[in-house]
């Protein structure tokens, strides 16, 4: 008989999250909230196959026009949102961020290529 093993992990965005389970190869849950309404959004990945919810959400992209490193100048601009009213709403409140939004497929891709291949062997 096998048994599954939990392990809680944190990071710093959006895409750091859904990039953990291409990097490892295993199933993931993800739990956030939406950064300008606090409503939860959680992005599920078993066998695979990833789910949204609530299935309206979306990711902002983006970076503090002043460089550094991307700790310092993207991780606060990479976040989930419930749906893009919220998102829209926060860009018109944070104009100096430039960026965009993400739908859950281009934000599931984009996760793919940056981390899938940094524990291929």
């Amino acid at each position: 008989m096998s048994r599954k093993s939990k392990n809680d992990v944190y990071a710093m965005c959006a895409i750091d999250s859904l990039g953990i389970a291409p990097m490892l190869g295993r199933d993931t849950r993800i739990e956030s909230v939406d950064v300008t309404t606090g409503q939860p959004i959680t992005v599920t990945t078993i066998g695979g196959r990833t789910t949204w919810q609530p299935a309206t959400a979306v990711v902002f992209i983006g970076a503090d026009a002043g460089g550094g490193p991307s700790a310092d100048c993207c991780c606060d601009y990479l976040n989930f949102f419930a749906d893009h009213a919220a998102v829209e709403a926060w860009t018109s409140a944070h104009p100096g961020i430039p960026g965009q939004i993400l739908n859950q497929p281009e934000a599931e891709q984009l996760a793919t290529r940056l981390f899938q291949p940094l524990l291929a062997t």
